[in-house]
């Protein structure tokens, strides 16, 4: 890994078991999940605060998963997919599954939340499985599955970018992925938008839910590795630092309360995709961070560590304590819910998440990450100077962030 180092970059060695974490993006999913936490817990303050940690979410996930791709393609020269696929499969699939048959063997039994008396049982596991949640379905799901949208958006766009992203990098055509990119997905959620207003007010959570209309910020956190070298020298004096940090901090603080945001065009036109640029700035910020994070903000970095667990389970855990409503959540319910939230999450990064990482390891293991004959070591200069994205080797001074 290469750490930035005022201009300079110092080069580590290549070979290392396991990449490194940033704490920076720690803290920045301890915060997202956080917010999370509060918008599901106290709705009626924090309107605006779930959408706000998906946002961060999602461009932090654009420049992480692009940050994969490229360093695919910058050693073999082409992306492998199927290794790719199967990485994202170790990451995610086993919290994944936990969470649904602990929630099919509740509901079976118990029936909390009548999903078995509506016969949805298993329908609500074949669309959580399926990364369905943000379509229109020709069936009824559970509401405790209702945050998985956001999983589904991310791996519907990671099903089409690969491909995409290495057709730009062949002709060289970054540039205008991202333009057009950035166009057809705030297109289709203008279109989505204005048909809701005009045809169906009511459907306001379905068009919430689209892959397009959040998709933005998957592709503003893509362009952000793209050209995080011209990106990260904007940052590159404190005083600068400190300011578009605590700017991009105030607006989001700010936008947590917007009322009504998961249905209000106002919010779908303006605070989404200020909130996106807020936390595109972000991300740059934590991962061009050289100094070590402040010590108060481990217990960020702690909930980042487990924070996909912990937005799969809060809110199902929310539906079970409440009655199976989400309003009016009394202050007890709320903090019970969180901590018993937070015991899980914990719980599963050492035990199902372990697994998923074991198993990865193995994989690794059987099918080893070869470089590519023509690639350099990192340690060396290629004599040639490509543009940030090249499809061809980059020179050694650009910093590598660690896949999260």
């Amino acid at each position: 890994m290469a750490l930035l180092v005022g201009e300079r970059a110092v080069a580590a060695p290549q070979k290392t078991a396991v990449r490194p974490r940033l704490a920076g993006l720690d803290v920045l999913r301890g915060a997202a999940v956080g917010a999370v936490l509060l918008g599901h817990s106290w709705p009626g303050i924090f309107q605006g605060a779930g959408i706000i940690g998906v946002i961060v979410f999602f461009v932090l996930s654009g420049y992480l998963i692009t940050n994969v791709l490229l360093r695919d393609v910058e050693r073999h020269r082409k992306i492998r997919y199927g290794r790719f696929y199967a990485h994202r499969a170790f990451r995610l699939v086993p919290a994944l599954v936990s969470l649904l048959g602990v929630y099919a063997i509740v509901e079976l039994s118990t029936d909390v939340l009548g999903d078995r008396s509506k016969g949805i049982v298993g329908y609500t596991v074949l669309a959580g499985l399926g990364y369905l949640k943000d379509l229109p379905l020709p069936f009824d799901v559970s509401m405790a599955i209702g945050p998985l949208w956001t999983l589904a958006v991310e791996e519907q766009f990671y099903l089409i970018w690969p491909a995409l992203l290495v057709l730009a990098l062949r002709r060289n055509r970054q540039g205008r992925l991202i333009g057009w990119s950035a166009a057809v997905a705030l297109s289709l959620m203008t279109a989505s938008v204005l048909a809701m207003l005009i045809l169906a007010p009511q459907l306001h959570s379905l068009v919430y839910a689209l892959p397009t209309t959040w998709g933005l910020g998957l592709i503003m956190g893509s362009a952000l590795r793209l050209y995080r070298v011209h990106v990260f020298s904007w940052f590159a004096g404190r005083r600068l630092r400190l300011a578009a940090l605590l700017g991009s901090v105030a607006v989001l603080a700010a936008l947590i309360f917007f009322p009504k945001a998961n249905e209000t065009p106002a919010f779908f036109f303006l605070g989404g995709p200020l909130a996106m640029a807020a936390a595109t700035v972000l991300v740059g910020l934590a991962a061009s961070r050289t100094s070590v994070v402040p010590k108060w903000t481990l217990p960020a970095q702690m909930l980042g560590t487990v924070s996909y667990a912990a937005y799969l389970w809060n809110y199902p855990v929310i539906l079970w304590l409440n009655g199976g409503s989400t309003a009016d959540l009394p202050p007890l319910v709320a903090v019970s819910a969180i901590l018993v939230t937070l015991l899980i999450a914990v719980i599963s990064w050492h035990t199902v998440e372990k697994l998923g990482r074991i198993a990865r390891a193995r994989f690794d293991g059987r099918y080893p990450d070869q470089q590519h004959p023509g690639q350099r070591h990192p340690g060396q200069h290629h004599p040639d100077k490509r543009r940030a994205g090249s499809i061809l080797p980059r020179p050694a001074a650009e910093p590598k962030t660690p896949e999260g």
